[in-house]
């Protein structure tokens, strides 16, 4: 698993006894991930996988699911082996 520098509610570093946590962050990173819009990551501008614009729209939950793997992908992760920490919830109208 994924060891990382830990992040609190807000996103900021977490601190504890005035030490950075550094724990499991493969939840952590593929949240990021998800909540990118492509752009906002100097290091690799086409990672994001802009969901938050693709929530309420007329995407398929097959079209939204193969945005999804191929950002993670792009990031070395596979989806077939997190799917089961990723839950989304639309609101289809």
């Amino acid at each position: 698993m994924a060891k990382d520098f830990l992040l609190d509610d807000q996103n900021d570093l977490l601190i504890k006894d005035g030490d950075f946590v550094v724990g499991e962050s493969l939840t952590q990173e593929v949240s990021i991930i998800l909540r990118l819009n492509q752009g906002e990551l100097k290091s690799d501008p086409l990672l994001g996988a802009n969901l938050i614009r693709l929530i309420n729209s007329a995407v398929s939950e097959d079209q939204l699911q193969t945005i999804i793997k191929m950002h993670l992908q792009r990031d070395g992760k596979d989806y077939e082996d997190i799917k089961k920490y990723i839950q989304l919830n639309r609101n289809l109208n």
